[in-house]
C-alpha cells in the first residue's frame, strides 16, 4: 500500500490543531442539532405566498442541477460510511454477547488474530517508496511515525476483516438506505440505442453543445 508520507505528517499536525480548538468547537455546538425539514415544510413566506422546502429543491434542480446532484451524493456517501461503522459495531456486540465476553475484549482478541505485526521491514519499505516526500528527514527520524502509522492501518484491517467473518456468520444483513435518483425525461427523437422497454436506462452527458 502507497501512502503519502505528507499526509501523515499532515495528520499530525492537524490532530495538534484540532485538540487546540477543541474547546472553542465544543461551546460553538452547544446548542442542539435542527430538525431536517420535510418536502412539504414552509421555508419562507411572502405575504400570503408560503415557499415549501419541495418548491425550493425544484427551483435548484432547474437552476444547477449538477450541484444539487453533488451535495445529494455527498450527503448519502456520509450517511452510508456512518451506517457501514453503525452495523460493524452492532455485529461485534452481537457477537461479544454470544461469547459471553464484553466487547472491548472481545474486539481486542478478534482482531490479534487476525493482525499482520508490522516488521522492520515494512517500515523500511514505506520509508523508501515516499523517500521523495520527507522533506530531507532520515529513516531514523520517521521509523517511529511510520511503525505507528502503518500498525494503526493494520489494526483497522483486522477490525475490517473481523466484522466480514462476523458477516459470513451472523443473521442476514440488508441495507435499506437508499441512494439519490434523478429522473431525466427522455424524448422520443434523443439519439439512443437498444429496446424502449429495457429496464435500465444510462444517460450519458455532453459538454459539447
Amino acid at each position: 500500500m502507497r501512502i503519502a508520507l505528507g499526509g501523515l505528517v499532515m495528520a499530525i499536525t492537524l490532530a495538534c490543531s484540532n485538540a487546540q480548538t477543541a474547546p472553542a468547537q465544543q461551546a460553538a455546538t452547544t446548542q442542539p442539532p435542527a430538525m431536517p425539514q420535510t418536502s412539504d415544510a414552509v421555508v419562507a413566506e411572502i405575504g400570503d405566498r408560503k415557499v415549501t422546502m419541495k418548491e425550493l429543491d425544484d427551483r435548484w434542480q432547474s437552476m444547477d442541477p449538477a450541484e444539487r446532484s453533488r451535495v445529494a451524493q455527498l450527503l448519502y456517501q456520509n450517511r452510508r460510511n456512518v451506517l457501514d461503522r453503525m452495523m460493524a459495531d452492532l455485529l461485534i456486540e452481537q457477537a461479544a454477547k454470544s461469547a459471553g465476553v464484553p466487547v472491548e475484549k472481545f474486539t481486542e482478541d478478534e482482531t490479534a488474530k487476525r493482525l499482520k505485526p508490522v516488521t522492520e521491514a515494512d517500515v523500511r519499505q514505506f520509508y523508501e517508496d515516499n523517500k521523495d516526500r520527507t522533506q530531507g528527514r532520515s529513516f531514523e527520524q520517521l521509523s517511529d511515525q511510520i511503525r505507528e502509522f502503518l500498525t494503526s492501518n493494520r489494526q483497522q484491517q483486522a477490525r475490517a476483516i473481523l466484522v466480514d467473518d462476523l458477516k459470513k456468520k451472523s443473521i442476514a444483513t440488508r441495507i435499506l438506505l437508499e441512494p439519490p435518483r434523478v429522473a431525466v425525461e427522455i424524448s422520443n427523437d434523443d439519439p439512443s440505442v437498444g429496446p424502449a422497454n429495457a429496464p435500465v436506462t444510462i444517460v450519458e452527458f455532453s459538454d459539447y453543445q
